[in-house]
């Protein structure tokens, strides 16, 4: 197992600061690579803003799992796509990839994701289609497409299941992209990639080529990990982008689907605010929300979805500020609504949410 700390240790003999040490580590959480670091080195960094690169789209949010290329590597990506004519390509999970590619070509593309706010900001001659991996595969998809690139959230079920869908959705003889994260984003990560690629050679699904795939810090990363002071929101994620052959069929997919989370969507000037649902709740009493952190803070300080405060929260920006809803949720939506211009007894409570949101 590789040893987060040695490496550290190393990087900083070798003359690197803090960001080009985390960028040598593959994925490893920029959290724990500082809890090391800080043990060497004192630093701090300019903080450079958020950089968004597609600012025609609402800002990606961490309940859907949205990182998002950089341009360099979204063209790389395209390029190799563009290697072969392929006469139909569905991308699924990717809906920025996929618009980017169908610019200056007369290709028949699908675009398929769950996020439908990201899908209406695409171009208006794309075919898309709202869908969420963990329902089964519309039948007027499978088997229909020469190539299907995918970029799915990096725990190893959803890229499993991503990849199944994929397999499904592409014919006998077609190509499948998909992403997986760097060796170092959990100690796991070697062990699934062994199991992974045992299935995918169980399964007809032949790996033709690994390239290196980088992302850009989103507005919640950008949060999380604010606090950290040489954490300066430069990109950092790296990861791996593989291409399969499929050879035949598929004949133990990889389904393992998860009950769905209800969340209702309240859009700001292209910041997002995601409402956990709660079922026929009716409760117009006064409203209370609270800080998910014992520190009272709004930031969630990770963006992992395994952490233990996740199920308390039920208003989640897409700066990564989150709250509780003690009481009043019906007024709370209702607020949401009209947020800007909303009046009346729990004013005090709006501001609160006004304020949250603008973070």
């Amino acid at each position: 197992m590789l040893n987060i700390e040695n490496i550290v240790g190393k990087r900083i003999k070798q003359g690197y600061d803090y960001l080009q040490t985390l960028r040598t580590l593959k994925g490893a959480d920029p959290r724990e690579v500082w809890e090391f670091y800080r043990k060497y080195r004192v630093e701090n960094a300019t903080k450079i803003g958020i950089i968004n690169s597609y600012p025609e789209f609402p800002e990606p949010h961490s309940v859907f799992s949205q990182w998002r290329m950089t341009k360099k590597s979204t063209e790389r990506i395209i390029e190799k796509i563009k290697e072969k004519d392929y006469e139909e390509v569905c991308f699924l999970g990717c809906p920025i990839l996929g618009n980017e590619y169908a610019k200056d070509l007369e290709k028949r593309i699908l675009l398929m994701d769950m996020d439908k706010e990201t899908l209406k900001c695409t171009r208006r001659d794309i075919r898309k289609r709202v869908y969420d991996v963990h329902d089964s595969l519309p039948k007027d998809i499978i088997k229909k497409f020469n190539c299907v690139v995918t970029d799915p959230p990096w725990y190893q079920d959803d890229i499993n299941l991503f990849i199944s869908r994929a397999a499904q959705a592409t014919e006998q003889g077609g190509t499948i992209y998909f992403s997986t994260p760097g060796l170092l984003t959990r100690p796991s990560v070697v062990d699934e990639r062994l199991e992974m690629q045992k299935w995918l050679s169980e399964n007809n699904l032949i790996i033709e080529n690994i390239s290196e795939v980088e992302y850009e810090t989103p507005a919640f990363e950008y949060m999380a990990y604010f606090d950290i002071p040489a954490f300066s929101g430069e990109n950092w994620r790296v990861g791996n982008f593989v291409k399969l052959k499929k050879i035949g069929e598929v004949k133990n997919p990889c389904v393992k689907t998860k009950k769905k989370s209800n969340w209702s969507e309240y859009c700001f000037g292209g910041k997002r605010v995601l409402l956990r649902g709660v079922g026929n709740h009716r409760s117009y009493e006064d409203p209370e929300v609270r800080s998910v952190n014992e520190d009272g803070s709004l930031i969630l300080r990770t963006v992992s979805k395994r952490n233990a405060l996740i199920p308390k929260i039920d208003l989640w920006s897409s700066r990564n500020a989150v709250l509780n809803i003690v009481s009043g949720y019906s007024t709370i939506k209702k607020m949401l609504r009209n947020l800007y211009n909303y009046h009346g007894k729990n004013e005090e409570t709006a501001e609160r949410i006004r304020s949250f949101v603008e973070m």
